[in-house]
């Protein structure tokens, strides 16, 4: 019963983890409910698209026909903004905005009128950025993997702080599940989507890359205690506390980005 709970409130703490990560990082869409005077009653705009997609829909639901624009141009260029009508159907005001290479990334703004006059539902420009599509058998497996090493994180730590003693095989499965999760399926995603496989120490400043790399470094030695048998709690409890504190950190922070003037990709904005 004992067993059951710790599985449970893990499950729990590792889900909190991925929910909270997903909503604070730089992708999560902009969403918003009713706006007062317009007879808008929803809206999103994407901060993440696949490139030659029809995934980039800004789109803005009302119940009269509205009009309205999208202003958008290529992020970091300095280009003028270009404006482009949105089509109403059904409900819906809608526009795609055009498809970028991997890793490049729009800045846009939304606007629309109603008998209230013309607003910018974006308050300051919105950026998206566009990424390859990755296979299934690749994203799968990434996200996972990497689910099951927090899960087998907070169920070791919650054991140590319980004063139970590890399972022996959870550690090395632990660490298995970030090197197949971080170091395998990883790199393949982000080389799916940016064209790049590994961007972090020593070859660039991707944050997720570096923060996976962080983690091995803290997880390896509470593997070895835990293999050697040797005092294992508190090099448990410091891998936990750094995991913890890298899954503070919003997921794809200071990523990868195209440099339109460069024609390459850089990591670390």
């Amino acid at each position: 019963m004992k067993k059951t709970l710790l599985w449970g409130l893990s499950f729990l703490i590792m889900a909190g983890f991925a929910v909270f990560q997903r909503m604070t990082g730089p992708t999560y869409p902009v969403k918003g409910g009713k706006v007062e005077g317009t007879g808008i009653y929803h809206y999103r705009f994407p901060r993440s698209c696949t490139t030659g997609g029809n995934d980039c829909l800004v789109q803005v639901l009302s119940e009269p026909p509205l009009e309205g624009r999208v202003e958008w141009r290529r992020y970091r260029t300095g280009e003028p903004f270009q404006a482009a009508p949105m089509e109403f159907k059904n409900t819906r005001l809608f526009y795609f905005l055009p498809s970028q290479p991997p890793a490049g990334k729009l800045e846009y703004r939304v606007f629309v009128k109603s008998p209230s006059g013309e607003r910018e539902l974006t308050g300051a420009p919105v950026v998206t950025r566009f990424k390859g599509a990755v296979p299934g058998w690749i994203l799968v497996p990434h996200i996972v993997l990497m689910s099951l090493f927090m899960l087998f994180s907070v169920r070791i730590f919650l054991s140590s702080a319980f004063g139970a003693p590890p399972v022996r095989h959870s550690v090395p499965a632990t660490v298995a599940f970030l090197v197949l999760g971080g170091f395998v399926f990883g790199p393949l995603t982000q080389y799916y989507a940016f064209g790049q496989a590994w961007t972090g120490f020593p070859f660039g400043m991707d944050l997720t890359d570096n923060k996976t790399l962080l983690m091995l470094v803290f997880w390896l030695p509470a593997l070895w205690a835990v293999l050697k048998e040797r005092p294992a709690r508190l090099w448990l409890n410091l891998a936990f506390a750094v995991t913890a504190a890298v899954y503070f950190v919003p997921h794809s922070l200071f990523g990868s980005e195209l440099d339109y003037s460069k024609g390459r990709v850089v990591t670390g904005k």
